[in-house]
């Protein structure tokens, strides 16, 4: 059974793949599946995704709604960032159940098998990849912390302290590699391996998509994987390797103010008894509206849909006119923690070429750099490629696939039993025993497109993927 191996370039578009630039993960893509139509989850912001890639579940499902969002068992009121370490103290609280679900990691222990993520980029998307690694025998490490935290100490001592992670972040994409190969597969002989790098983003976000800064990053960051892949031909084991980004990227065009744009229209923010709390995540924001006015959520819908930076809105409100908004549900954050109204930033289209197709408005960032968090595709598609013995060599799937089913199919890889709890598919069409082109004409006849106002979705094997929310 081959060893799996995760890589993520945060922020990386696959157009920005290229045999110039990254010549390691484009060999990958040449010698494996290059997957043209994937998608990541809604909200398009890192820790609601990197949740999502180690579940197999939507947003709503695991719990884990945003970057920021209301997790109402902590507080009705309190949007919070989703950082260590409230994000542990909000596990503590939960008994552990900061995710509704298991991850990779609590799946692969029932069968002796071990965990092992190594994440330059924030906290929040270390620690959400296996909360509970400390019950389970598996090892989260960070600059911040390690789960167990008995790692930390180890790493300082062999390693030193961790860079800052600055703009670019040059240093802490090597010294993620360089824990990698020499702590996680040296020392702890990891069945799966995630190794995430924060760039291109940390880049994008300070320069611009696709700028000098952050060509030079994932340039850097593709070498760091190449030093990572040699470690692990040394090592000998056979490895299946996903390469895979967590979301795409919008330049700013204009940035809004919602908490002042609320104010002005009447709408009091952040005590829940009386007015909406707000939780802004770049191109999108997710609302909770208080329980003793009935009618305030009727206004808000009124005033949300005269405002021109809105994109599109979706709703399980009853009693309105706006009936025909896509629903919660069809965004993927239906659940416990879910907002009661969720907006999108205006989104359009500009005169040049993938990755810098789309512009739009923000909440937060300044204007010529990049964003996400929103629905437009640019920010909806993301990168997967797939490569190793268990996979077809050569091949472009045109069929939809998704961050939600990369869970699914390394248990597959694994040969251990696929849970119903999965709402992603085994990508089949990518493995060597899984049909090949017969099944991926089989299956992209199945594939629909919702007929929903403002919304378009495409199902393929009753597992549903959000191309576009807003406009």
């Amino acid at each position: 059974m081959p060893r799996v191996f995760f890589v993520a370039f945060d922020g990386l578009q696959p157009s920005q793949i290229s045999a110039e630039r990254m010549p390691v993960v484009s060999g990958l893509a040449a010698s494996g599946v290059r997957f043209l139509h994937n998608h990541c989850a809604f909200p398009t912001v890192t820790r609601a995704n990197s949740a999502t890639i180690v579940s197999g579940v939507r947003p709503g499902k695991h719990g884990l709604t945003a970057n920021k969002s209301v997790f109402p068992e902590y507080s009705n009121s309190e949007v919070v960032d989703a950082l260590v370490p409230k994000l542990a103290e909000i596990n503590r609280l939960t008994g552990g159940n900061l995710l509704f679900v298991p991850t990779i990691g609590e799946y692969i222990h029932e069968s002796g098998l071990k965990w092992v993520s190594v994440v330059g980029g924030t906290s929040g998307n270390a620690y959400v990849q296996n909360p509970n690694a400390h019950e389970f025998e598996g090892v989260v490490i960070h600059p911040e912390f390690t789960n167990p935290e008995t790692h930390h100490l180890l790493i300082k001592e062999q390693f030193g302290d961790w860079t800052a992670k600055e703009a670019p972040a040059a240093d802490l994409v090597v010294r993620t590699a360089d824990v990698a190969i020499d702590y996680a597969l040296a020392v702890l002989d990891p069945d799966v391996l995630m190794v995430w790098f924060p760039e291109p983003d940390t880049a994008q976000h300070a320069f611009g998509i696709d700028s000098p800064e952050a060509q030079d990053m994932y340039s850097l960051a593709d070498a760091q994987l190449g030093r990572i892949l040699q470690a692990i031909t040394h090592d000998g084991a056979p490895t299946d390797v996903f390469v895979v980004s967590d979301h795409g990227y919008s330049t700013i065009d204009a940035v809004i103010d919602v908490h002042t744009e609320l104010a002005a229209g009447g709408f009091a923010q952040d005590d829940r008894r009386d007015g909406v709390v707000v939780a802004e995540n770049g191109g999108s924001v997710l609302l909770y509206l208080p329980p003793s006015d009935p009618g305030y959520g009727s206004r808000l819908l009124e005033w949300l849909s005269d405002q021109q930076w809105v994109g599109g809105i979706a709703t399980d409100l009853k009693g309105t006119r706006f009936s025909d908004l896509p629903s919660i549900r069809d965004v993927g954050l239906e659940g416990p923690r879910a907002p009661d109204i969720v907006v999108t930033m205006r989104s359009a289209l500009t005169a040049q070429a993938p990755p810098l197709s789309r512009i739009g408005a923000s909440t937060g960032g300044r204007v010529g750099a990049g964003s996400h968090g929103g629905g437009s595709p640019a920010e909806l598609h993301n990168t997967l490629i797939v490569s190793g013995p268990s996979f077809r060599a050569g091949v472009e799937s045109n069929l939809a696939s998704g961050n939600i089913d990369i869970a699914p199919t390394v248990i597959n890889l694994l040969n251990l039993p696929v849970s119903d709890q999965f709402e992603g598919r085994v990508l089949y069409e990518a493995l060597r025993d899984g049909g090949g082109d017969s099944l991926d004409e089989k299956m992209s006849q199945q594939t629909t497109t919702s007929p929903t106002p403002g919304i378009t979705i495409t199902t393929v094997a009753a597992t549903e993927y959000l191309c576009e929310f807003g406009y």
